[in-house]
């Protein structure tokens, strides 16, 4: 693959709301048409905090990204989309005030905002250019594709889902802000708002078993992905997770295999914010293999993911 630069990912460009400190990108595959919103910040505006912004520590890039892929699934409108900008924006620290960005701004911002979605794209040597991820589907891990196949498309199965995630953001007692900002995201403001669903009792099994069938793996399996993204992977985190496959009646192999995938899932985020620049340095090597060892992925799955990621980047 080229170089990444603004010009490489022009076409795929397919709406740019520009704004006082950044820009809303929507990116769409030429081929499939499939279409991935994004933001990036201004350098200027921000006052160096966007040159950090790729630099935050493994862990708040890997919720980030997250956070858009379950927004994603929670599929909300325009509305939501225009709550989610604003999401973006805090979880990266802009500063709002007003001004006007010049268009080298504007491409480097345009670019960033590739940069945090881009495992959902692949290089396409033949055709030289980016297309989704998911017209090479050998290259993408089973809870990608699994991700990308299921539709939560009956409002009980979001609300299930949101409230999953809740009680995984709160299983310690404690709701830091970060936490707040990473469930807005989630949601795009749309819906209740976290201290609304912890007002609640805890999930029951009743309310699990009424999810649909074929949400139930993708569900538990964003929840555990969210919760293993973590810093510290609590025991009272797997032990909810534990509590949510049995009320949606999994069993101990369904929930082992959803463990295999959130682990493949979570290292091949960290994998692709790792190569985002197109290469991969000694401290960057050093974060993955620490989460790889904190989520006991053996050292030739841990090559393989990482094979597979360059393969996908076009990426020697």
């Amino acid at each position: 693959m080229p170089e990444l630069t603004y010009d490489l990912i022009k076409p795929l460009v397919a709406q740019q709301d520009v704004s006082g400190h950044g820009v809303s990108v929507v990116f769409r595959c030429p081929i499939s048409g499939r279409e991935v919103r994004s933001s990036g910040q201004f350098v200027e505006a921000a006052g160096g905090k966007a040159k950090s912004a790729l630099k935050r520590s493994l862990w708040t890039n890997l919720r980030w990204s997250l956070s858009r892929m379950v927004r994603g699934v929670m599929g909300y409108g325009v509305a939501g989309q225009v709550a989610s900008t604003v999401a973006d924006t805090a979880m990266m620290g802009a500063d709002s005030a007003s001004r006007q960005p010049k268009p080298s701004e504007i491409a480097q911002a345009t670019l960033d905002a590739f940069k945090t979605v881009q495992d959902q794209f692949a290089w396409d040597d033949s055709s030289e250019r980016f297309v989704a991820a998911s017209v090479f589907r050998e290259l993408q891990t089973e809870a990608a594709v699994l991700i990308e196949t299921t539709s939560f498309s009956k409002q009980w199965d979001k609300n299930i889902l949101a409230r999953m995630l809740a009680e995984i953001a709160a299983v310690d007692g404690e709701i830091a802000e970060q936490e707040r900002e990473m469930f807005y995201t989630f949601t795009a403001g749309e819906g209740p708002s976290l201290d609304e669903l912890l007002a609640k009792p805890a999930l029951t099994p009743a309310e699990l078993a009424e999810t649909s069938e074929e949400v139930r793996e993708t569900a538990l399996l964003l929840t555990m992905a969210v919760a293993m993204s973590d810093e510290d992977f609590a025991k009272s985190e797997q032990e909810k997770l534990v509590r949510f496959a049995g009320g949606m009646g999994l069993g101990p192999e369904d929930l082992a295999r959803a463990e295999g995938r959130a682990k493949d899932f979570v290292l091949d985020k960290a994998l692709e914010l790792a190569y985002a620049d197109g290469k991969i340095d000694a401290q960057e090597r050093a974060r993955v293999d620490t989460l790889a060892q904190r989520l006991q992925i053996p050292v030739d799955r841990v090559q393989r993911l990482d094979a597979r990621c360059r393969k996908r980047k076009g990426l020697l």
